[in-house]
């Protein structure tokens, strides 16, 4: 008898998993809470190249791009330099692209997850609306996901605020993403098209934060759309217990230098699909963490860095980044920074500052 599936959650990474199963031949179900796909948006919508390519196994349609991006303006104070990479990341209509990757699958919308409980082999999955009965059950509940305080006790996961604006103004650059370095955290300004831009960022107040910036560059422009979001940062312990799995923002699988979360949410949906097609799905948990855990780690310590950095130090890590402009763009990978890290530590430029770098690593620890 065919395993029944239930994912709790129809956003991108639970819609993906989803196609992958029904691809191996099972007739998973999706439990929906909002009325349709696509909204409400919590996402800046620029993803990296990768998402698109033949390597994921469920090639993903390229209807939702809207601009091409080509590399990078990184600022900090008055200072600024630029990277140049081809086609390193596409800005994308969100909506179209969680849409289209939700389309033949059995939805229920307008369920509300409430909990599980175990039942004989398998669970039963309570909402609003009814009861469900599913031999295996996958949390793709985003960042809040109610599975993973099931799942995982949440020791060292962080919660973090997002807010973004569409701007109707003139982007200074049509292809090239701004990335201006202020504490406490980062800003974006992304071209999406002749007249609009996608402007926000990520702290523990970010309403507050992006007004301040808004001001201080004198941007100015009507409101289009205003849409935030809750991102969770850190390792869970468990990503599987019994019949049960998380993947994507439930299972904290995201960049968090970046806050993208598109890419490693379908990485390990491959591997989650494929461990319940071979009936190994005790194997999951070890497997993402294999490919993505490293990375993950890395972005935490640099980003735990980053926030204890005065201003006269993030002013010599920018120099240190403009100096290494060439390794940028010659070995950066959109989605693998721990890698492009690990390059620059190999540069002669990096130990010039190693005293400073490492002064910032052990204060407060």
């Amino acid at each position: 008898m065919q395993k029944r599936i239930v994912i709790v959650g129809a956003g991108p990474i639970g819609c993906y998993t989803a196609q992958l199963l029904k691809a191996y031949g099972f007739q998973p179900l999706l439990i929906e809470e909002h009325n349709e796909v696509g909204r409400p948006i919590h996402c800046t919508g620029l993803v990296g190249n990768k998402v698109f390519t033949k390597e994921m196994p469920f090639v993903i349609s390229r209807s939702s791009i809207i601009n091409t991006i080509n590399g990078a303006i990184i600022h900090y104070d008055n200072q600024h330099f630029t990277i140049e990479r081809e086609r390193v990341a596409y800005v994308i209509d969100r909506e179209r692209f969680d849409k289209e990757l939700s389309d033949g699958l059995n939805i229920l919308f307008q369920h509300v997850f409430l909990g599980v409980e175990k039942f004989d082999s398998g669970y039963i999955i309570e909402t609003d609306k009814n009861e469900l009965f599913a031999d295996i059950v996958i949390g793709a509940d985003g960042a809040n996901s109610s599975l993973r305080k099931l799942v995982n006790h949440e020791n060292n996961i962080r919660y973090f605020g997002g807010i973004q604006l569409r701007l109707q103004v003139k982007p200074r650059y049509k292809d090239l993403v701004e990335v201006y370095l202020k504490k406490p955290s980062f800003f974006w300004i992304v071209p999406e098209a002749e007249d609009i831009v996608r402007i926000g960022t990520i702290s523990e107040n970010p309403y507050q934060d992006l007004q301040k910036f808004l001001r201080e560059e004198k941007i100015k422009g009507k409101i289009i759309e205003k849409f935030g979001g809750r991102v969770a940062l850190g390792i869970c312990k468990n990503t599987v217990t019994d019949n049960i799995a998380l993947v994507g923002d439930a299972a904290c699988q995201m960049k968090p230098l970046s806050f993208g979360g598109i890419y490693f949410g379908l990485k390990a949906a491959s591997l989650l699909a494929s461990c319940i097609r071979d009936n190994r799905l005790g194997d999951y948990d070890l497997l993402w963490k294999e490919d993505l855990a490293f990375e993950i780690k890395i972005g935490l310590k640099v980003k735990e860095i980053y926030s204890r950095l005065n201003p006269k130090e993030l002013k010599t890590v920018f120099s240190l980044l403009k100096k290494q402009k060439a390794v940028i763009e010659n070995k950066g990978d959109f989605e693998n920074h721990g890698r492009l890290i690990l390059e620059m530590i190999k540069e002669p430029a990096f130990y010039s500052v190693l005293g400073d770098i490492l002064k910032i690593l052990f204060r407060g620890t």
